[in-house]
C-alpha cells in the first residue's frame, strides 16, 4: 500500500515540476541563417535545487511535415534563478541530419537550409538513472538566403540594343546551401502608371519559363520581337527542392529605337565550366565564352590551355595567363584571336585552378576568324 501511495505522490508532483521551468526562446526576428543562433535563449528555474539537463531540438519543415535536423547540447548545469545560454554555453552540439532533400551543412558553424520550419526545443532534466522532459516550447521561422537571386542584364533601366535580349542573373547564395536549384523566368508589359513590381504581380506574362538550370535566358526566336515603344519588366524566382527559397528585385527595360538588323551583334552563349574534364564543349570563333562560378571569391585566378590534337596533353605558352574576377558567377571572355599559338579546328582544353585547388574546366574547338 505504501509503494502505490509513493507513487501517486510523484505523479501528482510531476506537473508541478513541469510548471518549475520554464523556456524562453530568443531566436532573432529575421535573418536567421546559422546553426549558432538556433542556441539564444534563456532557462529559468523556480525549483529549490539546481538541476542538469540538456536541450534537445528538432526542425520540421512546415511545407512537408518532415523533420530535416535533430541536436541536442551537452549536459548543462542549471542553478536556481535565470540561465541565459548562447551557442559557446551549449557546446558541443550533436547534429543529425534527417532529410536528403536539403543541403545542410555539417559543421557547428554552418548554414541553415532555406524556407520555413518550426523549432521545437524540449528540456531534458538528467540524473543518474532517469531522464525527463520538463519544459517544450516552439516556434515558426523563415530561413531565407543571405542573397536572393541577383539580376545582371539588362541592368534597371537600361535601354538594350536588341529586340531578343539575353537575360542574365546570378544565384541565390550561399549557393551550396541549396539542392536541385532551378529558376522561373517571368517578363511582363509595363502598362501606363504602373511600376515593374505592378507588372509582374497584375499582367499576364509576355514570357515565362519554369525550372530553367542555368543562369540566362535567350528571348526565344518563336515569339515577337520585343517593341521599341513599351516598357518591360522582369523577375528571377528561385526554387530548390520543389520550394520557393528567393525572388530577386523586379527591374525595368525598353529596346532602343532605330535598331537595324545590321547593327545587332550576333548573340553570345557563355558555356558553363564544370570539374570534369570532359563536362562542357563548345566552339570558339576567336573569343571564347565561359561562365564559371566564383564561389571562394578570388580576385584573381591562373589558367591553362593545353592542346588535345595529338596523344599527349600539350601545354600551350600564353602571352597572359591571368584571369580578373568578382564573387558569384562570371560571364567571362578570353580572346585568343591574337594568340598565333592556336591552330584552327584543333581541340583545346582551357583548365582554371582556384584557391581551393579545385580544377575547372571546358573544352573546346578552335576556329579562325575569316
Amino acid at each position: 500500500m505504501k509503494k502505490y501511495i509513493l507513487l501517486f505522490l510523484l505523479a501528482a508532483r510531476l506537473p508541478d515540476l513541469q510548471a518549475q521551468v520554464v523556456l524562453n526562446l530568443q531566436l532573432p526576428p529575421a535573418g536567421l541563417t546559422v546553426k549558432s543562433q538556433l542556441w539564444n535563449l534563456s532557462v529559468v528555474n523556480t525549483a529549490n535545487q539546481p538541476m542538469q539537463a540538456q536541450i534537445e531540438l528538432s526542425m520540421v519543415s512546415v511545407s512537408n511535415n518532415q523533420t530535416v535536423l535533430t541536436a541536442t547540447t551537452r549536459v548543462l548545469d542549471f542553478p536556481k534563478g535565470l540561465k541565459q545560454l548562447h551557442a559557446g554555453e551549449v557546446a558541443p552540439v550533436i547534429y543529425n541530419v534527417l532529410a536528403s532533400g536539403y543541403n545542410v551543412d555539417g559543421s557547428p558553424e554552418g548554414f541553415l537550409p532555406v524556407g520555413t520550419f518550426q523549432l521545437c526545443y524540449s528540456l531534458v532534466r538528467v540524473d543518474l538513472e532517469t531522464s525527463e522532459r520538463v519544459a517544450e516550447e516552439c516556434e515558426t521561422v523563415v530561413v531565407e538566403p543571405i542573397s536572393p537571386p541577383q539580376l545582371v542584364t539588362p541592368s534597371d533601366s537600361e535601354k538594350v540594343e536588341l529586340p531578343r535580349p539575353l537575360f542574365n542573373w546570378l544565384p541565390p547564395s550561399p549557393v551550396q546551401l541549396f539542392n536541385n536549384l532551378v529558376y522561373d523566368f517571368n517578363l511582363v508589359e509595363v502598362q501606363s502608371l504602373q511600376t515593374g513590381a505592378d507588372a509582374i504581380q497584375q499582367n499576364i506574362p509576355l514570357e515565362t519559363e519554369s525550372n530553367q538550370t542555368v543562369t540566362n535566358l535567350q528571348y526565344p526566336a518563336s515569339l515577337p520581337e520585343l517593341d521599341t515603344s513599351k516598357l518591360y519588366a522582369w523577375q528571377i524566382t528561385a526554387r530548390s527542392g520543389g520550394s520557393e527559397v528567393a525572388r530577386s528585385e523586379v527591374w525595368t527595360f525598353r529596346v532602343k529605337k532605330n535598331a537595324t538588323d545590321s547593327l545587332r551583334p550576333a548573340p553570345v552563349y557563355y558555356s558553363r565550366m564544370k570539374r570534369e574534364t570532359d563536362a562542357a564543349y563548345t566552339v570558339c570563333y576567336g573569343t571564347l565564352y565561359y561562365e564559371y562560378l566564383n564561389e571562394a571569391n578570388d580576385r584573381q585566378i591562373p589558367f591553362k590551355v593545353y592542346d588535345l590534337g595529338d596523344a599527349a596533353r600539350k601545354e600551350l605558352l600564353l602571352d597572359s595567363t591571368l584571369i580578373d574576377l568578382h564573387f558569384g558567377q562570371q560571364l567571362g571572355k578570353l580572346d585568343f584571336s591574337k594568340e598565333t599559338i592556336l591552330k584552327d579546328k584543333h581541340i583545346y582544353l582551357l583548365e582554371l585552378i582556384n584557391s581551393r585547388k579545385e580544377h575547372w574546366y571546358l573544352k573546346f574547338q578552335y576556329r579562325k576568324k575569316t
